[in-house]
């Protein structure tokens, strides 16, 4: 019985021990925010950049 007690308690303490800080998880919520903001501004520059960025006539007319 002592062992079992004195087993779940060192699980306990090692399974506390495990877990991040709050500043921890804030940088790490924070990374991953900023990339899919990232990813997000790409996404919508795409379009942009292919309207604008080819040289192309939108309207499809001949300038001949």
């Amino acid at each position: 019985m002592l062992r079992a007690g004195l087993l779940s308690s060192v699980i306990l303490v090692a399974a506390c021990a495990e877990e991040p800080d709050f500043d921890t998880r804030y940088e790490e919520a924070e990374a991953s925010i900023a990339e899919k903001a990232e990813a997000i501004d790409a996404e919508l520059a795409a379009p942009a950049d292919r309207e604008s960025g080819d040289g192309s006539d939108p309207k499809g007319s001949d300038k001949d």
